[in-house]
């Protein structure tokens, strides 16, 4: 692109255009968003196959909002064009498990119901597949019996009538050219424990694995990063076949770039702005490679934002320097992240006079955007600030016992713990069951949801867009506000 001046108009445009960003609240996956409002990244294409029966990701990357897009038909079909080699047309979807299930339409049984039937002696997998017949039957109209109750009993009855009705209802899709899809998402509602939960949990695994085997009926499964990582969950033959196939749901830069340039793409004004900043003399072309072409994203960030986080490069590009400050320790960043910090940045005042925003604003932006990824955490990992909380104050890298010291002191397991069981709420998976080390433990299950990185054995560090909002100093890195300190 060649460079093009802008105007004082256009850059006063483009920074009102990102004052109004929507960095939006969660999704659930039994609300369907706007057409409008999707942005389809090519990479998501493989979360979206319904031949890839595990999605995993963090909170805030997209589970939930995939989970609403493919099992309702007009959001389905309107991201056809952006994944033509998927079948989404094709699709016929719906919910197995979701994150209000029992209070929709849906085959979905509550947790209510699902403990009930386990309490009853029912496996999980014998749950799951009468979920799997009770959507079947309200989709083929077969007249039989409407609740789970009595589809386990009728399907116990006569297992060879059962697997006759399944294979029947496989030929009938694969015969008119559909695949019947069953999703399942929010795994972590299934009960109030991961004593309920994980038996569950692994029954729609073997589900999933057993459903494979049909031509044109198939499972999608969106999990928790932590949950993938329990390997109880997978203790069952030929899980491997799903893990090796695990597709990690995420978004790398160019992506979250795009999906800014597409914000200021819809509105015709910010376009023709945009556009002109950008230099390009082939409108449609140059906007449609700024949803997700790295060089001419970052020269047009550099025009919008400045090219350097100060004077000059030794404190970094605007363009790296965002992306990298609000990743977790797996290199992942939320959108709702990215867009919260960009918001923030324009909102900066007073306003710089030369580009849309500054470094200024963008370091504001950061420390915004890291109270908002705890709270966003906060939502699947209850215990998450309390955990945080205990750490204010520590600088890092350290060494791991740092932190598992002031666990110690602050009696920050126990304290946990109490409010998991008085709150019917969930402990970190790996401090279930009776731990010789729970400090240690805590640790880990910090790593395995992106807040704490091993950088060796013996060192440890936490990255900024969690280290800011806990009030961790770490030399050089971007400062706590005062108002994120906690007492």
């Amino acid at each position: 692109m060649k460079r093009s001046s802008a105007t004082a108009s256009d850059l006063q445009s483009l920074r009102e255009a990102l004052r109004n960003l929507q960095p939006g609240a969660a999704h659930q996956a039994q609300n369907p968003p706007t057409p409008g409002a999707i942005f389809a990244p090519a990479r998501h294409a493989a979360a979206l196959d319904p031949q890839r029966a595990l999605v995993v990701g963090n909170r805030g990357v997209g589970k939930s909002f995939w989970s609403a897009v493919l099992t309702h038909e007009k959001t389905r079909e309107s991201i056809q064009s952006s994944y033509p080699r998927l079948p989404l047309k094709s699709i016929r979807a719906v919910l197995g498990f979701h994150e209000d299930a029992g209070k929709d339409a849906s085959p979905s049984p509550s947790p209510e119901l699902l403990k009930a039937l386990c309490a009853e002696g029912n496996e999980p997998e014998t749950i799951w597949r009468a979920v799997l017949v009770k959507a079947l039957n309200a989709e083929l109209r077969e007249g039989l019996p409407a609740s789970l109750k009595e589809i386990i009993a009728w399907s116990a009855a006569d297992v060879e009538r059962s697997e006759h009705f399944l294979r029947q209802a496989d030929n009938n899709f694969f015969e008119n050219k559909k695949i019947f899809l069953v999703v399942f998402d929010a795994l972590d509602r299934l009960g109030s424990n991961w004593e309920i939960i994980t038996p569950l949990t692994r029954g729609v695994l073997r589900l999933a694995l057993d459903m494979r085997g049909f031509r044109a009926m198939k499972a999608k499964i969106f999990m928790r990063t932590d949950q993938s990582k329990d390997d109880s969950v997978f203790s069952f033959p030929d899980a491997s076949k799903l893990r090796s196939a695990t597709v990690e749901l995420d978004w790398r830069r160019a992506e979250l770039f795009g999906l800014i340039y597409k914000h200021l793409g819809e509105n015709p004004n910010t376009r023709a702005c945009m556009l002109r900043l950008a230099g390009g003399d082939d409108g449609d072309n140059v906007a449609e490679k700024l949803l997700g072409d790295e060089s001419p994203q970052e020269e047009l960030f550099y025009r919008l934002a400045g090219e350097y986080m100060g004077a000059g490069p030794k404190r970094g590009r605007t363009y790296t320097w965002i992306y990298d400050h609000l990743a977790d320790t797996f290199g992942e960043t939320s959108p709702r992240s990215f867009l919260t910090a960009i918001q923030k940045s324009a909102q900066q005042l007073p306003s710089p006079s030369k580009t849309a925003i500054d470094y200024i604003g963008i370091r504001a932006g950061v420390q915004e955007a890291s109270q908002v990824r705890v709270r966003e955490l906060k939502e699947d990992y209850d215990w998450i600030d309390t955990v945080l909380r205990a750490l204010e104050g520590l600088e890092v890298p350290c060494e791991p016992r740092v932190f598992t010291r002031r666990w110690t002191e602050r009696s920050t397991v126990k304290k946990i713990t109490s409010d998991a069981a008085r709150q019917s709420r969930l402990l970190p998976l790996e401090l279930v069951g009776n731990r010789p080390d729970p400090e240690a433990a805590l640790l880990q299950a910090m790593a395995n949801i992106g807040v704490v990185e091993f950088r060796t054995e013996n060192r440890i560090n936490v990255p900024d867009i969690f280290r800011v909002a806990a009030g961790i100093k770490r030399r050089g890195g971007v400062r706590p506000p005062s108002s994120a300190r906690r007492g």
